[in-house]
């Protein structure tokens, strides 16, 4: 197990490193592109997709996964798919309708936020596909998708046309359903048969939205969560205040490339739940903790350099924001650990108590510091909320794992 963790986290966090340096460049250029209110817009709408991506996929990704790592069931793969499909529907046609509504946005946002919305039909293939290939552990294929989507992102921003947001919209869905083509292909060559147990029934959507209704709640609330900040300063201060605050969330995100890789290969590891595996989940989470809070003073000695080399000097706001952002690295280590470990031992309640903690006092904390200290007082709201669900997580501490295909409970001894 050691050694398989080991060659997925070294596939992931090689692929994930180069993918942040791409998304580095695409950033930069982004940003110089459209300048801090054209970015700030972009960052709404990616914020967008993501809650529709988030709201859609409905919990599955994280259901599939957990049956096709333990038992290698893919029955439920066209259950999904119809399952997505239809709530994709549903969000595109709010989005359509409701867009105008948005607060602070001109025209071209507007029109953008519509265009980008089509994106959710054929994401709704790929999560599917992408679903298949983490929970069979074909982290090198995963981590390929994902670094073909940033090359042809960045291709899109240097070759793209007068036309700004609308424009950048358009290639975007444009990269999405090529995307899913590839993930589509690189499945049926790469499992045998892949196609074979896709069987469309109702009755199957319907014992599908049972199954995964409660790790669907818990991503409505880590949507909400993530992108509440950001929403919350469109409401309160419009574009030019999300560019500066998204400015500042990329860096910190690029900061998490090994956690992110470490973790996506834990999961599996988890939901087989393999005897001894406890000392080996033990080391890698100090570990983590360790490089957590390295990247967090790099980030705070080195926050003006880096603000200004890569967004240049409109983007200087972003300079105190980043400082206090950086130090959410520490409880996001602890946050990602226990909530995929309580997921795996199908124990969601207790995740979704800590993000319900931290989604009210981000809230309270942002309608309080907010309005006298602007964009440090959202990165203290947001700083505060993240510690506060690494709280809750590690006050709920003590679970224990079903080995699938076992009798016996086995724990996790590093949680007791």
């Amino acid at each position: 197990m050691i050694a398989r963790l080991g060659r997925n986290s070294l596939w992931l966090f090689v692929s994930r490193l180069a993918a942040q340096a791409l998304n580095v460049i695409f950033t930069v250029l982004l940003a110089r592109r459209l300048g801090s209110l054209g970015f700030g817009e972009y960052t709404l709408l990616a914020a967008t997709l993501f809650i529709g991506n988030m709201l859609t996929t409905f919990g599955t990704d994280m259901l599939l996964m957990r049956e096709i790592a333990g038992k290698r069931d893919f029955s439920r793969l066209p259950a999904a798919l119809l399952l997505q499909l239809g709530l994709s529907l549903l969000c595109v046609v709010l989005v359509v309708a409701g867009a105008p509504f948005f607060p602070n946005q001109s025209p071209a946002s507007v029109l953008a936020l519509r265009i980008y919305s089509f994106a959710l039909f054929p994401l709704a293939f790929y999560t599917v596909f992408t679903t298949v290939l983490r929970g069979m552990e074909y982290m090198n294929l995963y981590a390929l998708l994902g670094l073909a989507s940033i090359v042809l992102q960045i291709l899109a921003v240097l070759f793209l046309p007068v036309g700004g947001i609308v424009v950048l919209a358009t290639w975007l869905l444009g990269i999405q359903i090529s995307n899913t083509l590839l993930a589509g292909i690189l499945c049926s060559l790469r499992i045998p048969g892949f196609w074979q147990s896709w069987h469309f029934s109702r009755k199957g959507v319907a014992e599908l939205v049972r199954a995964s209704g409660p790790i669907a709640w818990l991503s409505i609330l880590s949507m909400a969560y993530q992108k509440l900040s950001v929403f919350m300063l469109s409401a309160f201060g419009g574009p030019t205040l999300i560019g500066w605050f998204g400015a500042s969330s990329r860096a910190v995100e690029a900061s998490k490339t090994a956690h992110i890789s470490v973790f996506t290969a834990l999961f599996p590891a988890m939901a087989r739940a393999e005897p001894g595996s406890d000392k080996t989940f033990r080391s890698m989470r100090i570990s983590l903790l360790g490089w957590a809070v390295l990247f967090a003073l790099i980030l705070t000695l080195f926050a003006q350099p880096l603000v200004l080399l890569l967004f240049g000097a409109d983007f200087a706001p972003s300079i105190p924001v980043l400082r206090i952002l950086a130090w959410m690295l520490v409880p996001y280590t602890i946050n990602t650990y226990y909530t995929l470990a309580f997921i795996a031992a199908k124990q969601e309640r207790k995740v979704a108590a800590a993000l319900l903690g931290s989604i009210l006092v981000l809230v309270l904390l942002f309608a309080g510091l907010f309005p006298g200290l602007g964009l440090i007082g959202a990165a203290c709201a947001a700083l505060a909320a993240e510690c506060t669900q690494a709280g809750i997580l590690l006050a709920q501490r003590g679970i224990q794992v079903r080995i699938p295909g076992g009798e016996k409970a086995h724990e996790f001894s590093e949680l007791s």
